[in-house]
């Protein structure tokens, strides 16, 4: 095999590695504005009742989360970026400053499913729970563009 051929089939790896990364990180930015769009009168404070807060609940998207956890994207392709300590003090989420692409994927995942599935329960404080899903999720939207 030529050294030329080598060349063009990492490239041709490469470019299409890229292309792939493109697509997913659209999908992700596209469902995250979404989520933040519903998320609105929370990162407002905006009074709510609590069946209020269960449709904010129902109404979040978390497909390409889904998707990103079960088929392990290639993380580093999408984002390098981390949370950096300006902005962990802007989302007041400090305990994350460090924190990758994939942790902050993974962990926003991990809380709207579980929130999706135990939202009837009394011992849980819905609107904090929105609140750190705004924060996570707003965090997240800075690390993919």
């Amino acid at each position: 095999m030529s050294v030329i051929k080598e060349i063009y089939d990492v490239v041709k790896d490469g470019s299409a590695l890229a292309s792939k990364a493109g697509a997913i990180k659209r999908a992700l930015r596209a469902e995250l504005k979404l989520n933040q769009k519903f998320l609105k009168e929370i990162e407002r404070s905006e009074v709510i009742d609590n069946d209020r807060r269960v449709e904010i609940i129902h109404m979040l998207e978390i497909q390409e989360l889904a998707a990103a956890v079960k088929y392990e994207i290639p993380y580093k392709a999408v984002s390098r970026k981390k949370i950096t300590q300006e902005l962990g003090e802007k989302y007041k989420i400090k305990r994350l400053v460090g924190a990758d692409f994939e942790t902050l994927v993974e962990s926003l995942y991990l809380m709207i499913s579980y929130l999706k599935k135990d939202f009837n329960n009394k011992k849980i404080d819905l609107n904090l729970r929105l609140i750190n899903i705004y924060k996570y999720n707003a965090a997240l939207l800075e690390l993919i563009t």
